[in-house]
């Protein structure tokens, strides 16, 4: 006598719909990287380190080849970096960073007066941006 059932239970496993699916996936996230906005999209040709320290600031205070200030991409003027600071980070706690990025064409000059205005005037400590 055979007594088996009628119904098969079939084990197999379809991967097509699977594979379609990561293949979409890729797709949808390989267009999302594009369209992220990323942290610095001034045009910057900043000085090359060899340090691979990473900081992780909340302020980027930027001077680009025109000598235009940026405070987080918002263009102030010099006299305007010490207050926009105090409003971002509030008071100096050892903590808070600011980091700085200059175009290498830019002056030295320009450079001492922005660590004059950030570090010593106001105490935040700095780092600065460059690029490997």
């Amino acid at each position: 006598m055979n007594i088996r059932g009628r119904n098969k239970i079939s084990t197999e496993f379809n991967t097509s719909s699977m594979t379609d699916l990561v293949f979409l996936l890729l797709i949808f996230f390989m267009i999302l990287s594009t369209l992220v906005k990323q942290n610095n999209v001034i045009d910057m040709n900043l000085p090359k380190s060899t340090s691979t320290k990473v900081s992780s600031s909340k302020v980027v205070v930027s001077i680009d080849k025109n000598l235009v200030y940026r405070v987080d991409n918002t263009v102030v003027s010099k006299e305007q970096i010490a207050p926009m600071l105090q409003q971002k980070l509030g008071a100096p706690d050892g903590k808070s960073r600011v980091e700085i990025a200059l175009d290498e064409t830019v002056p030295h000059s320009y450079f001492v007066e922005l660590v004059d205005i950030v570090s010593v005037q106001n105490g935040y400590k700095i780092s600065i941006q460059t690029k490997k």
